[in-house]
C-alpha cells in the first residue's frame, strides 16, 4: 500500500524527533510505498530559506540522498492534482495541506501526520 508523509512527519523521522509516534515510524519502515509531495518540499524550503526551519542537513545537498536511503519518493503534482484544488471544500487555508489532502484523496491513499486537519477531509491519518 501507498502513503503519502507530511511535512512534519518526515522532518520528525529524519531527525529521529521523539514527537514522532511509534506507528507512525513504523508505517514509515514497514516497507510500504511512501511518498512525500514536491508540495511539502516546497513548504519546507519556503520556511527553510526564510529562517523558520532548522534541519540538521542541507535540503538541496542532502534530502535526495536521504530520501534514496529510506526508499521514499516524490510525488510531483499532476494537473488533475492542482485544478482539483478548486472543488475542495474550503475547511482549511494552507495550500500546501490542501495539495496533499487533494493528492493523498485522490490515489486514496492515507497520509502520515500529526495534523488533524487530514481528519476533517475523510482521509485516514496516521500518528
Amino acid at each position: 500500500m501507498s502513503q503519502l508523509i507530511d511535512t512534519n512527519a518526515w522532518i520528525a523521522f529524519f531527525e529521529d524527533s521523539p514527537l514522532l509516534t511509534e506507528r507512525a515510524a513504523l508505517a514509515m519502515e514497514s516497507g510500504s510505498e511512501c511518498w512525500i509531495s514536491v508540495a511539502s518540499l516546497w513548504e519546507a524550503a519556503i520556511k527553510a530559506g526564510l529562517g523558520k526551519l532548522k534541519l540538521p542537513y542541507d535540503l538541496s545537498r542532502d534530502l535526495p540522498r536521504i530520501l534514496e536511503d529510506n526508499s521514499i519518493r516524490v510525488l510531483g503534482i499532476e494537473t488533475e492534482d492542482a485544478l482539483a484544488v478548486q472543488d475542495l471544500e474550503p475547511l482549511h487555508g494552507d495550500p500546501f495541506d490542501r495539495m496533499q489532502i487533494i493528492q493523498a484523496r485522490r490515489r486514496g491513499w492515507p497520509v502520515i501526520s500529526r495534523d488533524p486537519v487530514f481528519d476533517r477531509y475523510g482521509l485516514t491519518r496516521i500518528w
